[in-house]
């Protein structure tokens, strides 16, 4: 029997990590309350940018809510490098 271990979402309005190590993003929300068209990029990297892995961009005034089945590998960690300012993101993940 396999146990997947899902951790509690994290919320981020600026570059960082929903996750520091190797995991499998299930779902992203992505809000933008702000007025003009944003852009988030997911990357497989812990620090900085690396690999675009995802990209969405939300209109004005509007939310992504994105589940992914199967879900998206990361070998090194989970990262937004690019963030549009004023978004925010929300992302679940298991091991």
């Amino acid at each position: 029997m396999t146990v997947k271990v899902e951790y509690a979402p994290v919320r981020l309005t600026a570059a960082g990590n929903i996750r520091a190590a190797a995991g499998k993003l299930t779902s992203l929300i992505v809000n933008n309350p702000s007025g003009g068209a944003l852009t988030v990029k997911l990357n497989d990297a812990t620090s900085g940018t690396g690999s675009d892995v995802f990209e969405v961009s939300v209109p004005t005034l509007d939310c992504r809510i994105l589940n992914f089945n199967p879900p998206l590998l990361f070998s090194t960690g989970i990262r937004c490098g690019t963030v549009g300012a004023g978004l925010i993101i929300t992302g679940t993940f298991v091991d």
